[in-house]
């Protein structure tokens, strides 16, 4: 049977996002305006030396991340569209301050996810450090230091290592526009972000040094490669010691959610409806499961961060 004011509430939740999208497109404008006049104020904090957050910290985080990257504008208005669609779905089954929360926690899963990402790739990214600095450390003795060649050879040469090759790609595109040293900082920084090491740090220093200065680099990038070769034999240690726990974190939650599930329908015989019914469209159900949800996510990124540790120094 259906539930047609479950309907309308769904129905209501789609017309208001709807709505809110079309304002945000309307006062477009308005908004660019506004978050220039933001950018403005900013740097002139920074020119004065005074400290604030950083602007572009979304905007690495989404081009990190995502295969075609969303603009901070275009994410922030997804999520805010987000919440108010939960809010008003769910402020009809539950108390407002409750669907406030729930609201609020879907909103915040999208960026959750994007850390979690974010996460795994740089760690991912992290391993592959040593043949990545090698194959740098070659191709910068073989070019007499010029870095330009360098990064080129180096891709060429470490195809297989998808994460940084993608990201020295980006990296050479960026500095190859321009010979600005602040647009080289911004675009070594970049890099260094993506993988969120210190050897991936010590390596954009490296890189933006040689570009703008042409300073031989070789003692450098050797102490690098030397200190990841140490830090392997660390990492490989510490993978072995916390492996099992970590499969049983990012697994268990899951099998008992669906083992659960599995035994309600065909063990205790309720319904499937019944039970899609009680867990959704129930205040209790649907609190229980956003909670479940939220915390699975978090503790995910909390796996991503202190278990599965990057290979650094």
């Amino acid at each position: 049977m259906i539930d047609y004011s479950m309907l309308l509430t769904f129905v209501s939740a789609f017309i208001y996002m709807l709505l809110i999208i079309g304002i945000v497109l309307l006062f477009r404008e308005r908004i660019a305006a506004a978050i220039d006049v933001f950018h403005s104020r900013h740097r002139l904090r920074s020119e004065r030396g005074v400290s604030a957050p950083s602007p572009a910290g979304l905007e690495l985080l989404l081009n990190t991340t995502m295969k075609k990257p969303l603009s901070p504008t275009a994410f922030g208005v997804l999520t805010i569209a987000l919440f108010f669609t939960v809010f008003i779905a769910s402020a009809k089954t539950i108390a407002p301050a409750s669907a406030l929360i729930t609201g609020a926690s879907f909103a915040g899963l999208p960026y959750l996810f994007l850390r979690v990402r974010l996460e795994r790739l740089r760690r991912a990214g992290s391993f592959e450090g040593e043949k990545l600095v090698s194959a740098f450390l070659t191709a910068y003795l073989l070019t007499a230091g010029n870095v330009y060649e360098t990064i080129e050879r180096t891709i060429m040469t470490c195809s297989h290592l998808k994460i940084t090759t993608k990201m020295l790609s980006e990296l050479l595109l960026s500095l190859r526009k321009t010979a600005d040293p602040a647009r080289i900082r911004v675009a070594t920084d970049a890099f260094s972000y993506g993988i969120g090491t210190n050897w991936a740090s010590m390596l954009a220093y490296s890189i933006r040094t040689g570009a703008i200065k042409g300073t031989d680099m070789t003692p450098a990038i050797e102490d690098i490669l030397s200190q990841l070769r140490e830090a392997r034999i660390l990492a490989e240690e510490r993978r072995r010691l916390n492996g099992e726990s970590a499969r049983m974190t990012a697994f268990l939650t899951p099998i008992l959610y669906f083992g659960s599930v599995l035994v309600t329908i065909f063990v205790m015989g309720l319904p499937a409806g019944r039970f899609l019914h009680n867990q959704f469209f129930t205040a209790q159900g649907f609190a229980l499961f956003t909670a479940g949800l939220f915390l699975f996510l978090f503790n995910r990124m909390l796996l991503e961060m202190l278990v599965n540790r990057k290979l650094d120094f």
